[in-house]
């Protein structure tokens, strides 16, 4: 029931912690076009106002071109005010960019479960929607992981959110 960072700098979970994740995600890449997914499931009610690293095996790598990042309701959102998505450093403290992907992104959009709402660099779908984060249609100048908060006191007391950061990986060096 516990975490530390070993001297390889690797965050090692033990106890009732090890393996587990709040807010499930993966990634997945080689889609058409080279684009990469990084996915997670945020539970609105388990945010606070500190950014949080949401999963320990999604990020956007170095060099990462940030193409769209969509949010797709799974469970209407009450309570709450709005909410941050962005990046942290590896080094698990360092901000890359707290707003980033998502900023105040209202849990309003009065989003239903089912309903998607997507942002681009230049326009969002629907058009009325808000919330774009600086780091979409921009390049990422260091890996991160993908972290949320919520943007003020007010707690959500329900909702759940699917959040998809598209991206193709750009001059990305494999050999080490």
């Amino acid at each position: 029931m516990g975490t530390w960072t070993n001297d390889d700098g690797l965050h090692i979970k033990y106890g009732t912690t090890e393996g587990t994740s709040t807010h499930p995600g993966g990634q997945y890449g080689g889609t058409v076009g080279g684009e990469h997914v990084a996915e997670v499931v945020i539970d609105l009610t388990l945010l606070t106002e500190t950014e949080t690293i949401l999963n320990d095996v999604v990020f956007i790598p170095n060099n990462a071109w940030i193409t769209k990042v969509e949010v797709q309701c799974i469970e209407a959102a009450a309570t709450g005010t709005a909410i941050d998505v962005g990046l942290i450093d590896q080094d698990r403290s360092t901000e890359v960019d707290y707003d980033g992907l998502l900023a105040a992104f209202e849990d309003g959009d009065a989003l239903a479960p089912g309903e998607t709402r997507v942002f681009f660099e230049d326009h969002t779908v629907p058009a009325s929607t808000t919330g774009t984060g600086a780091l979409v249609g921009q390049e990422v100048t260091n890996t991160g992981y993908v972290s949320a908060s919520r943007t003020d006191g007010t707690a959500f007391t329900t909702g759940k959110l699917k959040v998809r950061v598209w991206y193709v990986s750009k001059g990305l060096d494999v050999t080490g």
